[in-house]
């Protein structure tokens, strides 16, 4: 176990060490790339670049540029850097192919999603030339290569080329001790704390899983990737912080009657309120081999208006009935006729499965069960009036009903609401993404942050 703690120590150095190659190497690299910036820079993203490739190239790469004379390049060390490069990149290449089929060959969705995309970013576009092969070290040349390794892999910027140690047994070593490591997971897959942790380190380390048919990469990827393990993986909790733009299922209702009028006036109006909206989210999973309704999406959200509308609803009904005897005149105004919707707060579940997958875009149908209240405020002056005219003769008029009424009283609503509506998910890295939804009659666009809560 003591040297699984070690070699672990060992990846996160590589995988975190903030340092630049041109500081770990700057006793290998001569003074006239050092006071050369351009230089400098290229060496070093040449250095990051190879050193992913397979840290044999470290060799090759500052070989090249410690024959800089302070004007011009040997043209002889270029060509056999980039015949070394052309090499790893297309073994790297195939076995990247290889590894990408074999994993697409389980069906099983969440170990495609978690190895394939990573590993198709290993895979470029290089022409392989008919004379390409790997150049061989003469002893001397094997020797110093390793220590570079050795520099490398111990992140050691002040460590000396020593000729009397054997570099080369120390790199294998450290090597063997990384290889321990993926034994260990491989046999005890619990032992990973993330699917990430695996996929990192089998990526980081390919050249060392090449030929070794024990520790092949697809076969430890898809045993490391157990249900155990994706499972304590899987991003199951998120919290969201948004806004809701548009939520049109607030629609106010009033029936008002005047004394001896039979008209009947019916206040009725619909309006949307913006809201901010906070909510947390369990995603259940139950499919493996699709991400077609793989799981559901629980999500508890509580919404809060941030803005009132103030309108007006005016109101002119007059009615007329005429007989051969009389006329009957039926008016119902009101003079001030405004009001106030406040306060729309909502609160509820909403449910979400997935439809549809492609990179950093996740479709999803939801529907959106709430129970909302808000506040009506009304301000408004109604007048009424009933005449009766006989014809006569004599002609008389009769008042049937006269009078006003006042609607002032402020009145909280409850209402309950269900929205079908589409997600679309776009993701800004594993954890962070934007959420936009909409249906027919509500819009909104939230901040996410998804963890599998393992830290």
């Amino acid at each position: 176990m003591h040297k699984l703690i070690l070699v672990g120590l060992i990846f996160i150095c590589n995988q975190t060490f903030a340092q630049k190659y041109i500081e770990l190497f700057k006793q290998d690299i001569p003074d006239n790339i050092k006071s050369d910036r351009v230089l400098c820079n290229s060496l070093d993203i040449n250095l990051e670049r190879n050193i992913a490739l397979n840290p044999e190239l470290i060799y090759f790469t500052l070989n090249y540029f410690q024959q800089y004379d302070g004007s011009k390049f040997d043209t002889k060390y270029f060509e056999i850097l980039k015949m070394n490069e052309r090499f790893w990149f297309l073994r790297r290449n195939d076995w990247a192919n290889t590894t990408i089929d074999k994993v697409n060959a389980t069906e099983d969705h969440d170990i495609i999603f978690n190895t394939a995309v990573p590993l198709k970013s290993l895979v470029v576009d290089v022409k392989k030339m008919d004379n390409d092969k790997l150049t061989e070290l003469s002893a001397s040349e094997k020797q110093l290569s390793d220590f570079y390794i050795v520099k490398y892999y111990n992140k050691n910027s002040e460590m000396k080329f020593d000729n009397k140690t054997n570099y080369s047994q120390i790199r294998n070593q450290i090597e063997e001790t990384k290889q321990h490591y993926f034994k260990e997971v491989k046999a005890d897959p619990k032992l990973l704390s993330s699917p990430s942790e695996i996929v990192d380190n089998v990526i980081d380390n390919w050249y060392l899983l090449l030929d070794d048919k024990e520790l092949e990469g697809s076969n430890l990827l898809i045993t490391c990737l157990d249900d155990v393990l994706l499972d304590k993986g899987r991003k199951k909790y998120s919290v969201f912080l948004g806004g809701v733009f548009i939520n049109n299922t607030l629609n106010f209702e009033e029936n008002l009657s005047f004394p001896g009028i039979s008209h009947t006036v019916k206040l009725n109006k619909s309006a949307s309120l913006p809201q901010l909206t906070l909510g947390i989210g369990y995603k259940l999973f139950f499919d493996k081999k699709s991400y077609f309704l793989s799981y559901i999406d629980i999500q508890a959200f509580y919404s809060m208006g941030y803005k009132n509308v103030n309108d007006k609803y005016p109101v002119a009904y007059t009615n007329r009935e005429v007989t051969s005897t009389y006329t009957i005149d039926e008016t119902v105004r009101n003079f001030n006729n405004d009001y106030k919707l406040s306060s729309l707060n909502s609160y509820g579940i909403k449910l979400a499965v997935p439809l549809y997958e492609l990179n950093f875009l996740v479709i999803e149908a939801a529907f959106n069960f709430s129970m909302n209240s808000y506040v009506f405020k009304p301000d408004m002056h109604f007048t009424y009036s009933k005449y009766k005219t006989n014809v006569g003769p004599p002609i008389t008029r009769e008042t049937l009903s006269l009078g006003a009424q006042t609607l002032q009283e402020e009145e909280i609503n409850k209402y309950f609401s269900i929205i079908p509506m589409i997600d679309a998910n776009l993701k800004i890295d594993s954890r962070f993404g934007v959420r936009i939804s909409g249906s027919y009659n509500y819009a909104a666009m939230s901040i996410f942050y998804n963890t599998p809560l393992i830290y």
